[in-house]
């Protein structure tokens, strides 16, 4: 449904003094009432949101979008708790006499890290 801004003076939800209203076009009814007009183009943009009718395709693009976006982003690897992430690690640090006890032990640990990336 089509939606309009007009400036007219008004009290939003919270009792602030407001200056933009949004009505429907056919209708000078008062929806609701906004402190600039920023905020209520945003509420507009809310309200048409709220009744589109998503279809297939549209969910398709959302989706693709989505993946296009994580595509571009830096791998992270977290854990179970937000707070916990894993950086990957040095391999001159990894290559350290005793921080595997045998040789081959070491190249099978780095080449599963690798893998995974986290070296």
């Amino acid at each position: 449904m089509p939606y309009s801004v007009k400036k007219r003076k008004c009290k939003t939800a919270s009792g602030e003094k407001g200056s933009y209203v949004i009505t429907k076009k056919k209708d000078n009814k008062k929806l609701s009432c906004h402190t600039s007009k920023e905020k209520a183009q945003s509420a507009v943009r809310a309200r048409h949101a709220n009744e589109a009718e998503i279809t297939p395709d549209i969910l398709e693009m959302i989706y693709e979008r989505i993946l296009l976006e994580y595509k571009g982003k830096k791998k992270k690897f977290s854990g179970s708790h937000p707070d916990e992430s894993y950086q990957p690690f040095d391999e001159e640090w990894f290559d350290k006499k005793g921080m595997t006890t045998w040789d081959e032990d070491r190249e099978t640990t780095k080449q599963y890290l690798k893998d995974i990336g986290l070296l």
